[in-house]
């Protein structure tokens, strides 16, 4: 039995077409996107003038070096972050003073705790949030 609002379905059938799944970039400077460069130089190469092996070597060394200097900022990047904190957290109990910016006025207090948020440290003196580069004065 028809639905009285909507009425009976009639017609053919025919199904949406596909929609191609959109290609997924590659970053140029991943090792995926070194390799990918490179199969595309290779499969488009006249066979009459091969590319050197020296050349393939040569830029094989160039990869080399830069995944490892990405590499080696990465770890400089995480050390640095490991030294704050372990500097950060050697002043925890601690009184300290410091001048908001743009004060005039020292204002003195304990170091309840720090935080980290987007690679920054931040000190909270006696609830207040504050900037380690304001710290005028540790004490005991």
């Amino acid at each position: 039995m028809a639905d009285p609002i909507t009425g009976p379905v009639t017609g053919t059938y025919s199904p949406a077409p596909a929609v191609p799944a959109t290609p997924k970039q590659v970053d140029i400077f991943s090792s995926q996107g070194f390799l990918k460069i490179l199969a595309s130089q290779m499969t488009s190469q006249n066979p009459l003038e091969p590319m050197k092996d020296t050349e393939f070597i040569g830029q094989m060394a160039q990869f080399s070096q830069l995944e490892q200097t990405t590499t080696m900022a990465q770890s400089m990047k995480a050390l640095a972050m490991s030294s704050q904190l372990a500097q950060g957290s050697s002043l925890i109990g601690k009184s300290v003073t410091y001048t908001p910016l743009g004060g005039t006025d020292t204002i003195a207090g304990r170091v309840q705790s720090l935080s980290m948020s987007g690679g920054t440290m931040r000190l909270i003196v006696d609830g207040v949030s504050v900037d380690p580069s304001l710290i005028s004065t540790v004490g005991a």
